[in-house]
C-alpha cells in the first residue's frame, strides 16, 4: 500500500499547516517537509526545524494530520507513529523528524490517501529526560534489539500501559528508598498484562548504576547491626546452605540491563529449538512460569552461546553485586529486606511473590495451576509487585544463579575495601576460566518453597550455594533454581 501519489520534497500533494505556540512555548516550528520513503517503504517522514529552544529544554509536538479537509483521529495519528523522535521531549535547535505509518491513518476500507496534510507546532514544555533509554526489548522470533527511550512510552500508552514514576502509588505502604533519586524511577505496567513479554519477547531495564555508585557510596551485603546476618567465613546447613555475607563499598562502571522477568520455559525453549527441561509442565501455564530443572552448568555453557548467536548480544548472568544492586534499588534499611518500605509485613510479601513455605511437593503439583500464594510451584512470573527498578519475583517463584562462586569472605576476597577504594565490578571468582571453576554458585533471592520469615527470605543481602551441576538441592522432586538475563548497556 502506499498513497495514491508518491509524496516527495516537492510534492505538491502535501500542504503543510503551523499551529501556533502555547503561550508558555518558546520555541519555533518552521521549515516542514513531508515525503514518503518510496519505493522502499511506504512511510512517511516529517521533518521540521526547532529554533528558539534554550539548551536542556525540552517541548512536546502538536501534531494534526487531514486528508483533504477531514482531521484524522488524534488516536490513529498516535498509534501511526513509528520512527525517528516521536511526539515528546524534543530537545535543542536544529532539524527533528517523526515517521508514520499511513497504514495506521487510513480511514476504515480506504487502500490509499489522496490528500495529505500534516501541521506541527508546540504543544509545551516536555520531560528532560525523555530521550534516556530505560528498556530493552529482545524479539526471540526475529533477534531484532530495541532501546526503549522514556518518550517512547509516552508516545504509545496503547503498547506499554501506564508509568509508575511515583513508586508509592503501587501499594499502600510503599515508599521510594531515600538514596534512589525520584527520577530513577520508571515502571512500565504494559509489560506485566501481555504475556507476549513474557514468552516470544524478552524485556530488561537499564540500570543506572554507574550515576548511583559512582561516589562510591553504595554498599553490597547486610545493614550495620542486621542480626541476621551469616558471619564471614560460615554456612549453615540449611537447603541450600547460606554463606558468609559481608558489607562493604561497591562501584558499579557501567550501567546495564536486566530482566525484569526470571527467564520463562517459553523464552528457553524460543532460544534453544523447543527444548524444555523445567518440572513444572502444564500446558496452559507452563510457557510463562520460570525456567528451572537446569544447571548453572548447562545454563552457561549451553545456553548463553546460544542466546548471544541468535540475538548478537552479549547477554549473560548477572554477577551477585549486579543482582543485589538491581534488587536493592539504593534501600539500605530493615536488615536490607525488600526495598519496599513495608520489610515488617513478611506475610504480605509472601503471599504477593508467590512463596507459601511448604516442605512438600507431589507429581500432581507439577502440573497444577498454582494459584499465588498458594499450591506446591512456581507461579507465572511477574506475579506480585516490582521493586522500585520495575523487577518482578526477585524472591519467591525461584531462586537465582549468579555467576560468581560461593566465596564465604567476601571482604577479605576484595582486600578490605574502603570508602577511598570500593570494590570496583566485583565478581568473584577463584580460576582464570570460569567454565573450569568446579566450586559452588552464589544463587540470591528466595524460592516458592523458602521458609523462615524475614531472617532468610526477604533479604537482599542473603547469599546461598549450589554446586554449577547442580539442578537441585535437597528434595528431588522440586525445582527451585532458575535465571534472569543481564545485558551490559552499550
Amino acid at each position: 500500500m502506499k498513497l495514491s501519489t508518491p509524496i516527495t520534497r516537492l510534492s505538491s500533494l502535501v500542504t503543510v499547516a503551523f499551529v501556533a505556540a502555547t503561550a508558555n512555548a518558546t520555541p519555533t516550528v518552521g521549515n516542514i517537509l513531508v515525503h514518503q520513503l518510496w519505493p522502499w517503504s511506504q512511510n512517511l517522514k516529517v521533518e521540521y526545524t526547532l529554533t528558539g529552544a534554550n539548551p536542556g529544554e525540552a517541548w512536546d509536538l502538536d501534531v494534526q494530520c487531514y486528508e483533504g479537509s477531514t482531521q484524522i483521529d488524534a488516536a490513529k495519528v498516535r498509534s501511526a507513529l513509528c520512527g525517528g523522535e516521536g511526539f515528546h521531549s524534543i530537545v535543542g535547535d536544529g532539524i527533528h523528524s517523526f515517521t508514520l505509518d499511513p497504514s495506521k491513518l487510513l480511514a476504515e476500507g480506504a487502500t490509499a490517501i489522496s490528500a495529505f496534510t500534516v501541521s506541527v507546532g508546540i504543544a509545551g514544555p516536555g520531560d528532560s529526560l525523555g530521550a534516556r533509554v530505560e528498556y530493552r526489548v529482545f524479539d526471540l522470533e526475529t533477534g531484532e534489539v530495541t532501546d526503549l527511550r522514556r518518550r517512547d512510552f509516552i508516545d504509545h500508552p496503547e503498547i506499554y500501559g501506564t508509568v509508575i514514576t511515583n513508586y508509592a502509588d503501587l501499594h499502600a505502604g510503599f515508599a521510594k528508598p531515600t538514596d534512589l533519586p525520584a527520577e530513577d524511577v520508571f515502571i512500565a505496567t504494559g509489560f506485566n498484562t501481555d504475556n507476549v513479554w513474557k514468552t516470544t519477547k524478552l524485556v530488561m531495564k537499564r540500570i543506572p548504576a554507574k550515576k548511583l555508585t559512582q561516589d562510591g557510596t553504595w554498599y553490597m551485603g547486610p545493614v550495620a547491626g542486621d542480626a541476621n546476618t551469616m558471619a564471614e567465613g560460615t554456612s549453615d546447613s540449611g537447603t541450600p546452605p547460606r554463606i558468609g555475607e559481608s558489607r562493604f563499598p561497591v562501584r558499579l562502571s557501567g550501567d546495564f540491563f536486566i530482566g525484569i522477568f526470571e527467564l520463562t520455559q517459553k523464552q528457553y525453549a524460543m532460544l534453544m529449538n523447543g527444548a524444555r527441561p523445567s518440572l513444572y509442565t502444564n500446558e496452559t501455564y507452563w510457557a510463562t512460569r520460570p525456567l528451572e530443572n537446569l544447571s548453572w552448568e548447562d545454563f552457561y555453557n549451553n545456553f548463553l552461546p546460544a542466546a548471544r548467536t541468535a540475538l548478537n548480544k552479549d547477554v549473560a548472568m548477572p554477577s551477585e553485586a549486579q543482582w543485589e544492586f538491581a534488587a536493592k534499588a539504593m534501600y539500605d534499611g530493615d536488615g536490607s529486606y525488600f526495598p519496599s518500605g513495608i520489610a515488617t509485613d513478611t506475610a504480605g510479601w509472601l503471599a504477593m511473590e508467590g512463596m507459601n513455605g511448604n516442605n512438600t511437593n507431589n507429581s500432581s503439583d507439577r502440573n497444577a495451576p498454582v494459584a499465588l500464594g498458594g499450591g506446591h510451584g512456581t507461579v507465572t512470573v511477574g506475579s506480585g509487585l516490582p521493586n522500585p527498578f520495575g523487577l518482578y519475583n526477585l524472591f519467591g517463584n525461584v531462586r537465582e544463579f549468579t555467576v560468581d562462586v560461593g566465596n564465604t569472605n567476601l571482604r577479605v576476597y576484595y582486600n578490605d575495601p574502603t570508602e577511598q577504594n570500593p570494590a570496583v565490578d566485583p565478581v568473584c571468582l577463584s580460576a582464570s576460566t570460569i567454565s573450569g571453576v568446579s566450586a559452588p554458585r552464589v544463587v540470591k533471592g528466595a524460592a516458592y518453597r523458602a521458609k523462615g520469615g524475614q531472617s532468610n527470605v526477604l533479604r537482599c543481602a542473603t547469599r546461598y550455594a549450589i554446586s554449577k551441576t547442580s539442578k537441585y538441592h535437597g528434595d528431588n522432586s522440586a525445582r527451585t533454581f532458575g535465571f534472569r538475563l543481564m545485558c551490559p548497556a552499550d
